[in-house]
């Protein structure tokens, strides 16, 4: 991990410090509720409480993604957080190109992240940076970049997908029964809005499709996603807008 190489960092490192980040949030914004405020405002206690709670939600979505990006089936994420699904938060860290949410490449966040947790545990070295592969494994470099290469095009396609699937979404939401013409159908299947639906979810479900081949860490969720692209398309095309 090099100052000229912040991209290289694998999709396992970049999930590890946006955990770490998530925590040092978490941490400080608790650490400031421990001083005991003279005659503080009603309810400010557990305002600041709860927002502790959305931090830690956070920070559990992180640790969800991370155990992810390490190989842990979904099945087991679901048992041990006792939730029914992770999908929406292994889908938006997977829309976001796989790195931390921090706004800083990641060699940068990690350098920051070791100077504030050498600060709370003394004498220890590199804690952060460490524990990364671009530390363990120096000559991975070349190989994590030629793999986010490789699948570039299709996470780039999605990005295309899903800007077309809202902007149908709006049109579709602007669509009333009297816009329906003539030759249409009663049910308004051939009707433009309709017809670019059908299209962007299709495109969706094969675009997902393609990413559970070649990006196989989370193909669960992607097959998934491509499941539920496919049968909107479907509905759409028999049913219509109105449907």
């Amino acid at each position: 991990m090099t100052d000229t190489q912040p991209d290289v960092l694998s999709p396992r490192d970049e999930a590890r410090l946006e955990l770490s980040f998530q925590a040092k949030k978490l941490a400080e914004e608790a650490a400031a509720l421990v001083p005991v405020e003279i005659d503080p405002k009603p309810g400010s206690l557990i305002t600041e409480a709860k927002e502790l709670l959305g931090l830690a939600e956070e920070l559990l979505k992180a640790a969800v993604v991370a155990e992810r990006e390490r190989g842990l089936s979904p099945e087991r994420a679901r048992e041990l957080t006792s939730r029914p699904h992770w999908n929406e938060a292994v889908l938006a860290w997977s829309k976001d190109g796989r790195r931390n949410r921090s706004g800083v490449p990641g060699s940068d966040l990690a350098k920051s992240l070791d100077e504030w947790a050498s600060g709370e545990n003394p004498g220890t070295a590199n804690p952060v940076t460490g524990g990364l592969d671009a530390t363990r494994f120096p000559g991975s470099a070349q190989y994590e970049a030629y793999q986010r290469d490789r699948v570039a095009d299709l996470y780039k396609a999605l990005t295309e997908a899903l800007e077309e699937r809202g902007e149908t979404w709006r049109a579709l939401n602007e669509l009333t029964e009297e816009d329906l013409g003539e030759g249409e159908g009663t049910a308004g299947v051939d009707h433009p809005v309709n017809v670019r639906v059908v299209a962007a979810c299709r495109n969706l479900a094969a675009t997902y499709r393609d990413l559970s081949t070649a990006d196989p860490i989370f193909a669960h969720e992607y097959q998934q996603q491509a499941a539920t692209f496919q049968s909107t398309a479907d509905r759409f095309a028999t049913e219509g807008p109105f449907g």
